[in-house]
């Protein structure tokens, strides 16, 4: 029925049409049966199936899951070859590119020292890292992409950890690394509910709410979503120190460290000035010409520019840049696009929500059962084709459910922020993934492992913030 359903919710397609016509139509296959287009959605459920226990085991390299996905599109035929690759280039895998390119010209010069003085040199421990940086990290994420900020610190943080070492009289202390990392990746994640700048996520939503006649303006959304920051973040650091406290038992004063470094470096040099002009330019354009650019095509213009300048050779960006990380985060939006194309994703939604116990669709629970789906939808896909499968099906429910378009809208635009499990759900964890090495000895700080570990525990707290402090506490007083 879903695939002969004109117009299903949560699919888009031309008035009429249904998923098996859309299919026919994008995939130039005129004849295409319903038996044919149900064939592709059991596929695409195997090789979701494959490529989480991939992701999650890394019984292979990471890398070599975007050729084996590749592979069984090919084989089974999912799509057109000319469709499959270019599934493969969209503009976050670009963007991906770019920052990591970005990353090797801001290490390679020395620039990340002076970052590093900007942003950390005013702190002196790690609960200034933990309740300071931590919940400034989350509010600035609210207006500056959180992939960005994740790009632009990793090489800061890496360079600080081996100087927490060098200070401590250590070659290496692993603990140390993995902590800096996931201070920068989890407050970032915490700034996602805040403002409706934050990514495509709430862009989306807020498209939602305008198509549906309640549009809603910047300062509504804050007023809704910011409250979540602070008490986000602060419970991030709370986490955090309470898992890593006896594991860090060393000195950690980043300011004084920092400070000393720069100190040492002396005036600028050339190469530095250029690259932070170049960056400079690159945040010019995120801000003033994202509309036209989008997010990949100001730090591919930053990545010419560096080699223009000669900051960098393509040597340095041959060895230095994880081309495996992007490979497999190429695979992952691929695999994002197949199985919303195909209507898996919309199948599999729709099945959950038919499941649900009669008291997780009515009020508050509604809100409660379409956090959890959503959080675990945004694990395998990315935040915005999460939030584009769900709204559609979870926004008509309100009224039945007794609620507001907001409340509902809000709540999966909201937990579609908690991608802290698998490597693949949001870009800012795939960059730090790729950068989480000894910025010396390359010894990788941060695992596979480590992200289910500590993000399935993570993923319960912002649960349980989104539920107890959101939903059943401040949004009780507010009016809707």
């Amino acid at each position: 029925n879903l695939l002969t359903r004109p117009n299903p919710q949560g699919y888009s397609t031309q008035q009429g049409y249904t998923i098996v016509d859309h299919l026919s139509e994008e995939f130039h296959e005129p004849d295409l049966a319903v038996e044919e287009a149900a064939r592709k959605v059991k596929i695409t459920l195997g090789m979701l199936a494959v490529a989480a226990i991939l992701w999650s085991t890394v019984a292979i390299p990471l890398g070599a899951t975007a050729f084996l996905l590749a592979a069984i599109m090919y084989i089974f035929h999912l799509m057109p070859i000319d469709i499959i690759a270019k599934s493969y280039m969209k503009d976050a895998v670009f963007f991906i590119i770019g920052a990591l390119s970005v990353a090797v010209g801001v290490e390679k010069t020395g620039l990340h020292h002076r970052l590093g003085l900007l942003f950390l040199g005013w702190t002196k421990s790690r609960w200034s890292l933990l309740f300071l940086f931590g919940p400034l990290m989350a509010v600035t994420a609210m207006f500056i992409s959180a992939k960005c900020l994740i790009a632009f610190l990793m090489p800061v943080l890496m360079r600080l950890y081996k100087n927490i070492c060098k200070a401590n009289g250590l070659v290496r202390h692993p603990p140390v690394g993995l902590f800096l990392i996931l201070v920068i990746v989890y407050m970032t994640a915490m700034g996602g509910p805040g403002a409706p700048t934050v990514g495509a996520r709430n862009a989306i939503m807020v498209d939602f709410f305008e198509t549906l006649g309640k549009p809603m303006t910047f300062i509504q959304w804050m007023q809704y979503g910011f409250p979540f920051v602070p008490v986000g973040s602060i419970a991030v650091g709370i986490y955090l120190y309470v898992l890593f406290n006896k594991k860090l038992n060393i000195k950690i004063n980043p300011g004084e460290l920092i400070r000393k470094e720069v100190r040492a470096l002396g005036p600028y040099s050339g190469k530095q000035v250029t690259m932070t002009v170049i960056l400079l330019a690159v945040i010019f354009m995120w801000v003033f010409l994202s509309g036209y650019l989008h997010l990949g095509g100001p730090i591919l213009i930053g990545t010419v520019l560096m080699f223009l300048t000669g900051v960098v050779s393509w040597e340095d960006l041959n060895k230095d840049v994880a081309w495996g990380v992007i490979w497999m985060y190429a695979s992952a939006v691929s695999m994002g696009y197949v199985l919303h194309i195909t209507g898996t994703a919309l199948w599999l939604a729709t099945t959950a929500f038919d499941l649900l116990p009669p008291f997780l669709k009515v009020g508050d629970g509604l809100l409660v059962s379409i956090s959890i789906l959503t959080t675990i939808v945004t694990n395998f896909m990315s935040d915005g084709a999460a939030v584009a499968v769900i709204g559609p099906i979870a926004l008509p429910m309100d009224k039945m459910a007794g609620l507001d378009m907001w409340q509902v809208g809000l709540a999966t635009a909201f937990s579609s922020s908690f991608a802290h499990v698998l490597v693949i759900g949001r870009p800012g964890l795939a960059i730090a993934y790729a950068m989480g090495l000894d910025p010396d000895t390359k010894e990788r700080l941060l695992y596979v492992k480590d992200l289910i570990k500590y993000g399935l525990g993570l993923v319960l707290i912002s649960w349980l913030i989104l539920w107890g402090w959101v939903f059943y506490g401040y949004w009780k007083f507010m009016t809707f």
